[in-house]
């Protein structure tokens, strides 16, 4: 590959920034979206069954989004494989030390709070780095720490090659994973102690030299003294303790570092243009007004965890943020001000229409139909978006009768705002950038306010949604891998990936008038009545609707829905026969 050269018809390669045992690293001019990106690929060729695991790997990869982690954008897996990452010209902590000598203690402390907030981010997702060390550690002038390098383990899935040679770096290695064994989460608590060990005291733990000679001494624990590490020595010792079970978590590390570190904060780098990073085959198209800032890495990768997957409980939704609280009693209405939208025409709140994390103003603008103006809260992970705080990612319109805006309220949850309306004489784009405004101004006076009713205890609304499919459930497709599970906001909605196809399973919640009656063809599922049909626009899927309705719960205007789609790249009718059998699955779990 040769300066110029373009890489899938979009990436054209402009500098080969460096090369490290997993691979060489270009900067790239994205010819699609107009920015520079980061391109790295393996120094062999990969057959098939690696370009399966490559895309697998980057899919995970693609799950981690925090200030403090690359991020990963696409991949390319023709007859070469490469990863496309964010990039940035900071320094790594490697040659920052080799030109300045050991860094002061309290500032060694404010590296390891950054990047162990990371790995606590990548261990609540069940991923091991495995090669945390100084180069793959990037700092701006600012001391804006991010871990890099992830996503091309397909290399190195395990801590030694075929060749019976150790192909991670011996310096920074945990001694069970010098030994051998699989690397862990405790193995990235081991390593970063051992990078930042060699931040502050000018040389790794273990000294260097030939790599057999420095892996001896991580397996005898043979570790130089501390000299200059002060505060940190406690921290450090127990980071590096020789027995996994003995180290603390990234969380606590991360902790008991910023008791060091003090009360400074990271200073966020100024915003560059960004872009999705959903699977490539679901990926909308969006123009990003602004975003995060892109960073390179040169190393090498290896991570993909072991770890067996996360119990159903830890999909709840979780307290939520200081302006959202319980994503379960906000009020996803008070993002909408009906007075500002009357201007457009007459008015009407409806706030049970869709999943409970959505309220709709309709909009009589003098036609047979009312334009809908509807926004939806979601997480940030599940949306897949990024940037700051009152941010607005507007996305190319698909069509005339839909105008859509992404605006991020905080570092964990966004809204979609949607304006929609078959044949629409108004402009709808700007009756959502209106609604936009109304939504920004709600989230400037602070918290939201809850819902003045709150949901019924027997609604679905208190029902987590992922723990409904389990694996036994799941192996109905076997394409899906179970423990991809990504949860939405309140628990309300829950996806399922397959790591080499565009498969995918979506089971969500609705809220249906209930004299209206729900298409699809009737069928019961044991005990409930559901409705099968196919995605008429796409072609591709097929839903089934199951109508819940316990035998205690008192007769509403509103009932709830439990939907479950199957949707890939095959003819939908395919998919209807497993999307009943989930259903069914899901169903059964449902309360009665």
């Amino acid at each position: 590959m040769r300066t110029g050269d373009v890489v899938d018809g979009r990436y054209q390669l402009e500098d080969a920034r460096g090369s490290g045992s997993g691979g060489i690293v270009w900067t790239a001019f994205d010819r699609k979206l107009k920015r520079t990106v980061a391109l790295k690929r393996p120094h062999t060729t990969a057959s098939q069954a690696d370009r399966l695991q490559f895309r697998q790997e980057a899919e995970i990869a693609a799950q981690v989004h925090h200030p403090h982690a690359i991020s990963v954008f696409d991949t390319v897996d023709g007859d070469e494989c490469w990863l496309v990452m964010e990039y940035s010209p900071a320094e790594n902590l490697d040659t920052i030390v080799a030109r300045t000598g050991p860094l002061p203690a309290q500032r060694v402390a404010r590296v390891g709070v950054q990047i162990a907030a990371a790995l606590a981010a990548l261990h609540a997702k069940r991923i091991v780095h495995r090669d945390v060390k100084p180069g793959n550690i990037l700092l701006d002038d600012q001391d804006f720490a991010k871990i890099t390098d992830f996503g091309i383990s397909i290399w190195r899935q395990v801590t030694q090659t075929d060749d019976g040679s150790f192909a991670g770096t011996p310096a920074y290695a945990a001694p069970e994973v010098a030994s051998g064994r699989p690397a862990t989460a405790a193995s990235d608590v081991f390593s970063l102690g051992a990078t930042l060990f060699a931040a502050v005291e000018g040389v790794p733990p273990f000294g260097t030299g030939e790599p057999a000679d420095v892996l001896r001494k991580v397996r005898a624990g043979e570790m130089l003294p501390m000299r200059h590490a002060g505060r940190l020595a406690p921290v450090l010792s127990s980071m590096l303790a020789p027995e996994p079970g003995k180290r603390p978590t990234a969380d606590e590390v991360q902790q008991r570092l910023q008791d060091i570190a003090g009360d400074w904060v990271a200073s966020v780098p100024p915003a560059r243009a960004s872009t999705s990073n959903r699977p490539f085959w679901s990926r909308p198209r969006f123009q990003v007004i602004t975003a995060v800032a892109l960073v390179l890495s040169v190393g090498l990768t290896v991570f993909l965890s072991t770890d067996p997957p996360l119990p159903a409980s830890s999909h709840a939704p979780t307290a939520g943020t200081g302006l959202v609280g319980d994503e379960r009693t906000v009020d996803p209405c008070a993002l909408l001000d009906r007075k500002v939208l009357d201007r457009f025409g007459p008015t009407e709140l409806d706030p049970t229409y869709g999943n409970f994390n959505r309220c709709d103003v309709l909009v009589n603008t003098g036609g047979r139909e009312s334009v809908d103006v509807e926004v939806q809260m979601v997480t940030r992970v599940a949306a897949d978006v990024h940037g700051e705080p009152l941010d607005v990612i507007v996305e190319q319109p698909s069509d005339s009768g839909e105008c859509d805006r992404t605006m991020l309220l905080d570092d964990k949850y966004a809204v979609r705002i949607t304006a929609s309306m078959p044949n629409p004489a108004k402009d709808l784009c700007a009756i959502a950038d209106t609604a936009v405004h109304t939504a920004k101004d709600a989230v400037t006076r602070g918290p939201l306010p809850r819902r003045a009713v709150p949901l019924p205890a027997d609604s679905l609304a208190q029902v987590d949604a992922c723990p409904l499919l389990d694996d036994k459930a799941l192996a109905a497709l076997p394409a899906i891998d179970p423990k991809s599970a990504l949860p939405d906001f309140g628990g309300w909605a829950c996806k399922w990936y397959s790591p080499v196809s565009p498969t995918q399973v979506h089971l969500r919640y609705d809220q249906h008038a209930a004299k209206d009656p729900i298409p699809g063809e009737r069928v019961q599922l044991g005990d409930h009545t559901a409705y099968i049909r196919l995605d008429i626009d796409s072609g591709t899927s097929c839903t089934v609707t199951v109508r819940h309705e316990p035998a205690s719960q008192q007769w509403r205007s509103v009932v709830d829905l439990m939907m479950l789609t199957v949707k890939g790249d095959r003819p939908g009718d395919e998919y209807c026969t497993p999307a009943t059998a989930l259903a069914t699955a899901a169903a059964a779990k449902l309360p009665r």
